[in-house]
């Protein structure tokens, strides 16, 4: 929206000019998300201590995690409140309005998160119940990020490079030249991919919710590492290196600057112990905008290696479910996701956090090893 403004603002101070640039649009958005969510915050918790829209850690279906967080005082959720507002509100105003992709992210993390909310208000005002019924909440989901799938997929069709197309549509293996052909029947297989991606990062940061700040410092993590990925690619052009070009989707990186300053915001309220849980209402967008910046830079796959850390959570209790189901009660692990495994074994909760986040990091670095990989 600011660029919309900004002849009028540079006739008024010519330094504003600075502001059309992509790294100042980029900081400032980081700033702003981090203000917007430590001003809502107070107000926030305000109103769910109110309405008493408290979780209770100790009301789990395992007697031994209830155990755990025995001492574990009540604690409000949908504190992703406080993160999409900041994202919403800090992407139109610094985001460019007239690209295509910025317009799909900003109606795509609204979507997401108004079924986290709805979940977590269901949860919360119909004692007994544990949110949306599972076949609701992933028909919710299916619908948003099918719409999303066909948008995405209906650009870069719209492309005039033949060669460009090809890529556009296509599944790139890192670290080597293999591409997976999905433009057959119309793109339709794109378009499925695009739908597993959203929603399976969606629902991987949803299970990494679970202990406080543990999914907030590793989707920073992630987010800052993807917006080097949008930068490298939208850029690629221009910087001259030997990267897939998406013209224009360099403005992915003002939305991931964003989740990275609405999730530092929220920290401030989730470090532990935590004041506020962030719920499916922030889980949700958040992971499926994770899902949405690496479909729009063609690194779905560079994804799962820095969102290592939401892969595992995701692993865990695919692995751990199977298992029981074939073997007739056995158990992998002590409890899944993972990161109760740990809890389990009497791991401090602040050392497997901590822990986390290193991982997370880790994770992150390993994937932009992508990228000169492929220079």
């Amino acid at each position: 929206m600011i660029l919309y403004f900004l002849e009028e603002l540079t006739a008024l101070w010519s330094p504003l000019e600075g502001l059309r640039s992509l790294a100042a649009r980029a900081g400032l958005s980081a700033v702003a998300a981090f203000g917007v969510a430590l001003l809502m915050g107070p107000a926030l918790l305000r109103f769910l201590h109110r309405r008493r829209f408290i979780e209770l850690e100790t009301e789990t279906h395992s007697d031994r995690l209830n155990e755990i967080n025995a001492d574990k005082r009540p604690t409000p959720t949908m504190g992703g409140v406080m993160i999409v507002g900041a994202i919403l509100v800090t992407g139109l105003v610094f985001g460019d309005l007239g690209n295509s992709y910025v317009q799909i992210g900003l109606l795509s993390t609204l979507g997401y998160g108004l079924i986290g909310f709805i979940d977590d208000w269901v949860k919360l005002t119909h004692p007994g119940r544990a949110g949306l019924q599972a076949a609701s909440k992933y028909l919710l989901q299916f619908l948003v990020a099918a719409s999303l799938s066909f948008v995405v997929t209906l650009i870069f069709k719209r492309t005039a490079d033949p060669e460009l197309l090809a890529d556009l549509l296509a599944l790139h293996v890192p670290f080597t030249d293999i591409s997976l052909d999905l433009s057959m029947a119309s793109g339709l297989p794109h378009m499925i991919m695009v739908l597993l991606v959203v929603t399976g990062t969606s629902n991987a940061v949803n299970l990494t919710d679970g202990m406080d700040g543990l999914a907030g410092g590793a989707i920073i993590a992630a987010a800052l590492a993807m917006a080097a990925v949008a930068f490298a690619v939208g850029r690629a052009e221009v910087l001259a290196i030997d990267l897939l070009y998406v013209p224009t989707s360099q403005e992915m990186v003002v939305f991931c600057s964003a989740m990275v300053g609405a999730t530092l915001g929220f920290l401030w309220f989730n470090a532990p112990p935590a004041l506020v849980y962030m719920g499916d209402t922030g889980s949700l967008p958040l992971g499926s905008l994770l899902g949405y910046v690496a479909v729009v830079t063609k690194h779905e796959l560079v994804l799962l290696i820095i969102g290592g850390v939401f892969v595992v959570e995701a692993m865990s209790v695919m692995l751990q479910v199977g298992c029981f189901k074939l073997t007739g009660g056995r158990r992998v692990l002590r409890c899944a996701p993972l990161h109760h495994h740990f809890q389990f074994a009497g791991v401090p909760d602040t050392r497997i956090i901590v822990r986390f986040w290193i991982a997370a990091v880790l994770f992150a670095a390993a994937g932009l090893a992508s990228l000169a990989a492929s220079g």
